[in-house]
């Protein structure tokens, strides 16, 4: 069971501060307020008047790491270039999640497009501050114990800004740079993990800068909510002692997905394959993970990390008919998955399978809230989201 704390005065006024400057202002004009209690009767297939918007929600959940939750806020969304009919629409999704155990997770993702496309900026922003737990490193080690107990919790706070800037250089093909700040501090660290080698090295502080390079090719018709397309990635991010950075070490991200349209409109084959590996003494809290909202869903989050990970899932997404045959802004995905994790390229060890189904809801359009439920070996959890998950 994890343990119930009071948020701290830091915690209040962080949750504060982002909640008060994701709310736009009365003064705005051009906005098109989107109730999810009132959905428009249009379907997703009507053109896309170009206009600014911003929806509201609010929406209970649980993942495994925090328990029961409420989540809340907002996704925006703009065309910026108003006489550029194929310009993607760039979007803002902005949550803040408080649960019964204390934990508070804020979350912030930017995806932008200017100039026909030719220039993408994006961007995450993250902070939690929560009761979490530590198996140490290795698959073995996330097995024993199987629930989270004395010897694996301890108090994490960790905030993370990673913008990336893309050029695009020949058709769907772009390169630039990708910035990564991130801090981890742990504490009430109990007598396990203090004892741990991966922790002893690294310490219970650990703050790190990173400047890297970013290869796409991005072929997708919406980012946000692929139908058809093939988008693949290179990120190689180099962390140093510059701008104050503790660690010196590499990570390399290569993820490949592609989506394919069955039939009609709304009707999805998406399939992902990532791998993600560091190199030299990566710190224990940016070891690769298996097992997030965004991947493996219904692990806990945490408890599987190693230098190496490989996964792959296959997700069918489609989008519900109405009797006027235009598409309902309702459907549903479900979805098979799995991975495993080495230590080097060379090794690796253990199967983590995984497997879920979930609901979606069009709340602008082609930009969808989530709600996902996934099983994995002997763990599951409920998710809530903007956006697809891959």
């Amino acid at each position: 069971m994890h343990r119930v704390r009071r948020l701290g005065p830091t915690t209040v006024v962080v949750v504060a501060s982002l909640l008060a400057r994701a709310v736009p202002t009365a003064a705005q004009e051009t906005v098109a307020v989107d109730s999810v209690l009132h959905p428009a009767k249009d379907s997703v297939t009507k053109p896309d008047d170009g206009r600014f918007r911003w929806t509201p929600l609010l929406a209970p959940g649980y993942t495994p790491e925090m328990g029961f939750l409420i989540a809340g806020g907002f996704l925006f969304s703009d065309k910026l270039g108003k006489n550029s009919p194929n310009l993607q629409r760039s979007t803002l999704s902005s949550t803040v999640s408080i649960s019964t155990t204390g934990a508070v997770n804020v979350s912030n993702t930017l995806t932008t497009f200017f100039l026909e496309n030719r220039l993408r900026i994006n961007a995450n922003i993250s902070y939690k501050d929560m009761p979490d737990n530590y198996w140490g490193v290795g698959y073995d080690a996330g097995l024993h114990p199987n629930s989270p107990d004395s010897t694996t919790e301890y108090d994490r706070i960790w905030w993370q800004v990673q913008p990336r800037v893309l050029w695009g250089i020949k058709k769907n093909l772009y390169v630039g740079a990708s910035f990564d700040f991130n801090r981890t501090i742990a504490n009430n660290v109990n007598p396990v993990m203090a004892a741990d080698p991966a922790f002893v090295r690294d310490g219970h502080d650990n703050y790190n800068t990173g400047l890297g390079l970013a290869i796409q090719y991005d072929s997708r018709d919406v980012a946000v909510n692929a139908w058809r397309g093939l988008y693949i990635a290179l990120y190689t991010t180099f962390y140093g002692t510059f701008l104050g950075g503790d660690n010196k070490y590499q990570v390399y991200l290569l993820d490949y997905r592609q989506y394919k349209q069955l039939g009609r409109p709304g009707r999805t084959l998406a399939w992902q394959v990532k791998t993600r590996w560091g190199a030299n003494d990566v710190p224990w809290p940016e070891l690769s993970l298996l097992g997030t909202g965004y991947d493996l869903r219904g692990y806990r989050e945490g408890r599987f990390r190693e230098l190496q990970t490989l996964l792959a899932i296959v997700e069918f997404r489609q989008m519900f008919m109405r009797s006027n045959g235009k598409l309902s802004r309702h459907g549903f995905v479900a979805w098979l998955g799995g991975g495993t994790m080495g230590g080097s390229r060379q090794t690796f060890e253990g199967f983590l399978p995984n497997g879920g189904v979930g609901y979606r809801f069009e709340l602008q359009p082609r930009s969808n809230v989530r709600v996902d439920f996934g099983v994995g070996r002997e763990s599951n959890g409920v998710y809530f989201n903007f956006t697809e998950a891959f």
